[in-house]
Order: C-alpha cells, then sequence, then structure tokens
C-alpha cells in the first residue's frame, strides 16, 4: 500500500495506539466499516487519520483491508446499537462480532455489500440510521454495565468520551473525539433545567481543565462512562454517586449538538 491509500476495518475493531508497539498506549479505535487515510505504510504499523472523526494514530498494518469501492464512504451509514451484533461472512460463514458503534451500508435481504463482498445479517433492527429522534433512553438500556475502557469507543468497552461520541452519531451529531474537544462544540445550555435528552455535559478536575462528559437522560438522570457504562443523577454541582453517596464530578458546561455537526454520509432517518 502506499501512503493515502484508504482503508477500511473488516473485523469488531482495532486498537489505535499512540507508538508503533503493542506495549503503546491505547489512545482509540476503527471500528467494522469505518474508513481512514493511511498517512504512512509499514510491515507491521501504519500511521491511519479516521475519517469519522479526525484521529490519528498507528494501527496493526495486517488488519487493514484495501477499500476499493470509492462510493463507500460517501453512502449512508447505519450503526449497531446493541452491545453485540453477530453478522456472516457470506464467502467463508465466518461469524464476526459486531460491537455497538460499528457501521455498515444499507441493508437490503438481510445482507449488505463491501467491497463487492457481502455479509449476512440476522435483524436488521440491529442497526440504525442516524436520526435525531432516536431515543437515547432506549440505547442507553442496551449499554448499561459495559466496563469501562480508557480509548474505547465500542460496545467491548467505552471510555467517556467515546460513549458520548456513539450516542450522539446515532442521533445524528458528529462529535471530535476526546471531551475537551467535544465541549467545544454546539451551542451552550445555560441552566440545567433547560436541558434535554442528548445534550452533553462536561465535567472539569481541580485544574479547571475538561476531564469528563455524560449525556442527559430525562428527570435528572445522566449516562455516562466511570467505571462502566452507568447511570447516575446531575444536578447543578455536579453528578451524584447514589452508591457511595457523594458528588463524583463538578459540572462545568452544558452543551447542545448542532445539526450541522453531522457526518457526511450518515442522513438522517431510522429504518422501519
Amino acid at each position: 500500500m502506499t501512503c493515502m491509500d484508504k482503508g477500511i476495518i473488516l473485523s469488531g475493531f482495532t486498537p489505535v495506539r499512540r507508538e508503533p508497539s503493542e506495549k503503546s498506549e491505547m489512545t482509540s479505535q476503527v471500528l467494522f466499516g469505518e474508513t481512514f487515510d493511511i498517512l504512512e505504510s509499514g510491515k507491521e504499523w501504519s500511521l491511519i487519520k479516521s475519517d469519522f472523526d479526525g484521529f490519528e494514530g498507528y494501527i496493526s498494518s495486517q488488519g487493514i483491508y484495501r477499500l476499493f469501492d470509492t462510493l463507500y464512504t460517501a453512502a449512508g451509514k447505519q450503526i449497531a446499537c446493541n452491545q453485540v451484533t453477530p453478522v456472516i461472512r457470506l464467502k467463508t460463514n465466518q461469524q464476526i462480532l459486531l460491537p455497538a458503534g460499528s457501521v455498515a451500508p444499507i441493508i437490503r435481504d438481510s445482507r449488505f455489500e463491501i467491497n463487492g463482498e457481502f455479509f449476512g445479517v440476522n435483524n436488521h433492527q440491529d442497526f440504525l440510521l442516524p436520526d435525531s429522534r432516536v431515543s437515547i433512553e432506549k440505547i442507553a438500556g442496551l449499554l448499561i454495565s459495559v466496563p469501562y475502557l480508557w480509548g474505547g469507543r465500542c460496545g467491548f468497552g467505552f471510555d467517556c468520551s467515546g460513549l458520548s461520541q456513539f450516542l450522539s452519531r446515532v442521533r445524528g451529531f458528529h462529535l471530535p473525539r476526546d471531551s475537551y474537544q467535544q465541549a467545544l462544540t454546539g451551542e451552550n445550555v445555560n441552566f440545567i433545567h433547560e436541558a434535554l435528552p442528548g445534550d452533553l455535559a462536561f465535567f472539569d478536575n481541580m485544574e479547571g481543565e475538561i476531564n469528563h462528559v455524560g449525556i442527559f437522560l430525562e428527570q435528572g438522570r445522566l449516562i455516562h462512562a466511570s467505571g462502566y457504562v452507568r447511570i447516575d443523577r446531575i444536578d447543578q454541582q455536579g453528578i451524584f454517586n447514589m452508591e457511595k453517596g457523594k458528588y463524583s464530578h463538578h459540572l462545568r458546561v452544558i452543551k447542545r449538538p448542532k445539526n450541522t455537526s453531522s457526518s457526511p454520509g450518515e442522513p438522517q432517518g431510522i429504518i422501519d
């Protein structure tokens, strides 16, 4: 592969690492169906840039498939929302477990096609097209207790910004990768009683740096990844951990995602 080829992941996910080494920190993930530019190509490691959120890092060259279908990146994508969704690679009859957050082109006749290869789907309702009307509450119920994983952004493990990025993506809003970057997007919500389901709450540390994010649900509750994906109470002070009986995170700002932030190639609309 030469530099600036397009790549795609056709396994559940592949880790994105800070340096080209298995011992290096996992800073993010590329999920099934996601594409990227190959900035540098090597025998063992390649430097890539995600088409979805622009995140850069190193992934194993063995997990890269060259993307031949030039129309794929512009086509509509559906998002896997269950914690795990099995699909079948029809050519080899191999099962692939897709974590929540994986993407696929439009499913027709219980299958979809990538690069001329077909994948079978048992239930197309496991996938949604991005739509601002999607119930955060419903999706949240599928992810409770998924473990916290630094650098994780899928159903096998989420960090806080990976979870908010996924839940916003399902609703048709495109967020950058990290919480401090996400806090720079959208419109300010001035009072907590004006927050709506899907709004993002950002929290800071003692130095005033944004270090955590969650998403509002109804009735003063918030879903976030802290130890695991969980739902806690939130008020003007911050997140109140009912188990510990104390506040765990200090509220800094509330933001409402904008429709204009939707990612290209992800049209709105729910699959019937």
